[in-house]
């Protein structure tokens, strides 16, 4: 079918401009391992790169700067700013055997053709001219929001109706942000949006019968289905909505037939075999798919039973990951995104040139097959986590559900048409929409990971850093503090006028006798407040705060925490976390011996 000429803003043009835009500005403004498992995928690209094809057959090599250099690895969160510096941007990397990480295993165990692109960049910018890690590395993202962009263009080009809202869909944050960073998500959600946009094109245009060209295109996409992620391939029973139109003949019957069996095969085949090298999948662990399958066996009426739970419970949280999200879920994703983005796709449905007549079981079809998709992968991630993660384990796992998202929308999509005026002013509405969804998501990406502060402090709540990731209070090391010692933990206030200190205390003296000094000195060891809590005051294995009023006009950034330990019993003594020194900027020492840990503290500021 074919849009009316009045239109000079084309559905496919503009997703173009605008998926290669924002594509290549969050390729570019996404900090490196920021992405979910990106790391992980990293290593895999590494090992292809190498013409390694099997995930862990080897275990190859990997250089330690795969690791160093990813922003998932900070203890907390710090400006990405530091990664564009001349050190860390001209990175190369090391000829050392010692700062080579051997047996390096992943989970990124999926089908090797979905990393090609990234790995030929590799093998020609790392490999043959030895340039530098993170440019490179902001290309191979780049390699990969240009396969997404080529399939989700085809399928708006091939799709019949329901252009637009494809468009917004294709142009979701969620979306976008996932095909801009390194993962196995772009090449999928390529594939199906293309495998869609077809099978609906075919449906309507050939009802009076198939092309061979028709065949062998579905057949070729099924097979991009087939070495897609695990579950992909559920997609290929929206075909038997083609099932009452005509074949040239019956060999073209059996050409897509073959094209569907290969993608069964490949796709099964493929993850059966890649498991074998992964103890997580393979490792009789409960974490492992023997181990997760008993414990489902064990009791498969508690697990249905949470399974239906944690589906119906987790539904608002998955809409808004479906949306946006940030890698790992850091930060926070503004909530005008989520506004502008709904006003975006409410408006596209009225830029329709034209009524679509489509059966009304095919509409309900579609919809519901959208459902059984996502009950599925659902279902499979579901299981992986069961126990491990509890009910809500997957409650913002939205970004699963992109593949399938157009099914739910076009059966809506045609039912009504405005005049063409109001069809002009929607796509106004539908632009803006969009273009403010992009600010605000933008500025969540600034405040996620180019500020110290997170998104809420810019909208006038208290700003309380370190703001910490990958730590665990129970498993890190702890210093102790006896009577009459003292400990001092130096830091640097990174955002606005203090308010509150306070320091991790893990245990207090059994007894409850005795008291701590909390103090907070300036940068010249002047005592700026101080106060002496009882044993019984402070709480164990939680922050012990410190309510601070400075002096108008205070300009220092520079402190010093100082802990002393008072008239305790014998043998007694206060514990108290640290980590390891690139926390924050600062010097933990006792009794005068400067440490090589920090002390686990936060400090809470007005605002930024």
């Amino acid at each position: 079918m074919v849009e009316s000429k009045q239109y000079s803003l084309k559905p496919a043009t503009f997703f173009l401009v605008t998926g290669l835009l924002l594509g290549i500005l969050y390729c570019v403004i996404v900090p490196y391992g920021a992405g979910f498992d990106e790391e992980r995928h990293m290593v895999r690209i590494y090992r292809i790169s190498h013409y390694l094809f099997m995930p862990n057959f080897p275990d190859l090599p990997a250089h330690k700067e795969i690791f160093d250099l990813s922003y998932q690895r900070r203890l907390s969160q710090s400006p990405a700013s530091d990664m564009f510096s001349q050190e860390n941007f001209t990175n190369r990397f090391s000829k050392l055997d010692a700062d080579i990480r051997y047996g390096v295993k992943t989970n990124s165990i999926y089908a090797p053709i979905m990393f090609l692109p990234q790995a030929l960049v590799a093998r020609f910018l790392w490999w043959k001219f030895d340039l530098p890690i993170l440019p490179v590395i902001i290309l191979q993202k780049i390699a990969g929001v240009l396969l997404y962009i080529a399939g989700a263009y085809a399928a708006i080009r091939a799709v019949p109706y329901g252009k637009w809202i494809f468009v917004v869909l294709a142009l979701s944050p969620a979306a976008l942000y996932q095909a801009a960073t390194l993962n196995a998500d772009g090449f999928t959600n390529a594939a199906s949006f293309a495998f869609i946009g077809w099978t609906i094109a075919v449906y309507l245009d050939e009802r009076s019968g198939i092309q061979p060209r028709s065949v062998w295109i579905l057949s070729g996409l099924a097979l991009l289905l087939g070495v897609s992620k695990p579950g992909a391939i559920i997609l290929l029973p929206l075909l038997f909505i083609l099932w009452r139109h005509p074949f040239p003949s019956k060999k073209w019957i059996v050409i897509l037939g073959m094209g569907i069996l290969l993608a069964i095969i490949a796709n099964v085949g493929w993850s059966l075999i890649a498991t074998q090298g992964s103890s997580v999948f393979t490792g009789g662990t409960t974490e492992s798919v023997s181990g997760q399958s008993g414990l489902i066996m064990a009791d498969p009426i508690s697990f249905i039973k949470l399974l239906l739970q944690g589906m119906f419970l987790s539904i608002p949280s998955q809409i808004q990951g479906w949306v946006a999200a940030y890698g790992y879920w850091a930060g926070k994703v503004p909530g005008p995104v989520y506004f502008f983005w709904a006003l975006c796709l409410a408006a596209a449905f009225f830029c329709e040139p034209r009524p679509i007549q489509i059966p009304v079981r095919t509409r309900i079809f579609m919809m519901l097959f959208f459902f059984f998709c996502s009950a599925v992968i659902f279902t499979l991630a579901f299981s992986a986590n069961y126990v491990i993660g509890g009910v809500l384990a997957l409650a913002k796992h939205g970004r699963y559900y992109i593949p399938f998202a157009p099914l739910f929308f076009l059966g809506f999509a045609g039912l009504f048409t405005v005049p063409a005026g109001r069809q002009r002013q929607a796509q106004w509405v539908m632009i803006g929409s969009y273009l403010f969804a992009t600010i605000w998501f933008c500025f969540g990406i600034y405040t996620t990971y180019y500020t110290y502060c997170d998104y809420d402090s810019y909208m006038g709540a208290k700003c309380t850093l370190p703001i910490y990731k990958n730590l665990e209070k129970e498993a890190g090391s702890t210093v102790g503090l006896n009577a009459g010692e003292q400990l001092k933990q130096t830091f640097t206030n990174e955002c606005g006028d203090l308010e509150v200190v306070s320091v991790y205390v893990k245990s207090i003296p059994a007894s409850l006798t005795g008291s701590l000094m909390f103090s907070l000195l300036d940068e010249n060891q002047q005592t700026l407040v101080s106060q002496n809590y009882a044993v019984r005051e402070i709480p164990a294995e939680d922050y012990l705060e410190l309510p601070v009023q400075l002096p108008a006009g205070y300009q220092s950034k520079d402190f010093e925490i100082e802990l002393k330990a008072l008239e305790l019993a014998p043998f007694e003594k206060f514990v108290f976390s640290v980590n390891s020194t690139d926390i924050y900027r600062g010097r933990l020492s006792a009794d005068g011996l400067t440490g090589v840990a920090n002390l686990l503290i936060h400090y809470t500021c007005a605002s930024p």
